[in-house]
């Protein structure tokens, strides 16, 4: 049998993917956004037929692998080590990193033997939110943040202010993945006697995050206040977010209003992992 040949993804094999791998809506608008940004996109096909594809999504200092999948009666074969290679040719000056299942024993193998160290667990958590006047208590907590609306389409000087908070508490900026954030979510800028020291989004589809705080004090502030946007602005009654096992005080806050453990990840990187403890995610796809 010969073995599959590696090549450039075609759109519709990208959108078919994206159908066969995240049957819902926003899941498949991200895979598609996150698969055009990217550097490439690569399938292996056999006789024609595609039975793997990978793509990385380049961050400023970091080639985050969004996608890595081998159909089942083509792993043990090489192939997901050479569309891996393929997706992040060009990036031997990044550091490489995914969320992986932390379930999947064959990709932590994976990972291990690709010198990708399992480095945060990452808790992902669902449930009802609590009613407003439950959460505006520590949601006004002790301190007075002020807020600013993250527009849409928004400015270089806010795309800049983004990245500072994001090269602190997640280590690299994604000014790409701002831009998308913005268009399909609703975002905030918290600011502290006029400094910026943070920024939330919530997503109509019952996603909170990500959510970045310069300091551990401001997050549980920071997650009812994403709660409290999320009922006002969608009307929504279950969240869902993705919280680093690092992050104490927001999984403790998250538990204490009902939320329950639904996934595990864990964050895998081929460089020492950023210290996510003021990080909440939103997306396996993207973190």
């Amino acid at each position: 049998m010969n073995e599959p040949e590696i090549g450039p993804a075609s759109e519709s094999e990208v959108r078919a993917y994206a159908a066969r791998r995240w049957p819902d809506e926003a899941g498949r608008r991200l895979y598609v956004h996150l698969a055009t940004t990217s550097r490439g996109v690569f399938v292996g096909r056999d006789a024609g037929e595609p039975v793997g594809i990978a793509f990385a999504h380049d961050l400023e200092g970091e080639s985050f692998v969004s996608e890595l999948f081998v159909e089942p009666s083509f792993r043990k074969a090489g192939l997901g080590r050479a569309l891996l290679r393929a997706a992040t040719r060009d990036g031997n000056d990044l550091a490489l990193a995914a969320l992986v299942d932390a379930n999947d024993i064959a990709t932590l193998a994976f990972c291990a033997r690709s010198g990708i160290g399992l480095n945060v667990p990452v808790l992902q958590l669902s449930g009802a939110i609590p009613k407003e006047d439950a959460l505006l208590p520590t949601a006004a907590g002790d301190y007075r943040f002020a807020t600013l609306p993250i527009d849409s389409r928004p400015q270089p000087t806010i795309i800049g202010v983004l990245g500072t908070i994001d090269r602190e508490v997640r280590g690299v900026e994604r000014e790409s993945d701002h831009r998308f954030f913005a268009e399909h979510a609703c975002g905030t800028l918290l600011l502290l006697e006029d400094e910026p020291v943070g920024y939330v989004y919530v997503w109509p589809d019952g996603r909170v995050g990500p959510i970045a705080a310069a300091s551990a004090a401001y997050v549980r502030q920071f997650l009812a206040f994403a709660l409290v946007a999320m009922r006002r602005n969608y009307g929504a009654s279950w969240c869902t977010l993705m919280v680093p096992g690092s992050n104490v005080r927001v999984l403790r806050a998250a538990m204490r209003i009902g939320l329950k453990v639904e996934r595990s990840y864990i964050f895998a990187a081929d460089a020492p992992a950023a210290d996510v403890a003021r990080y909440v995610g939103f997306h396996p796809l993207a973190f």
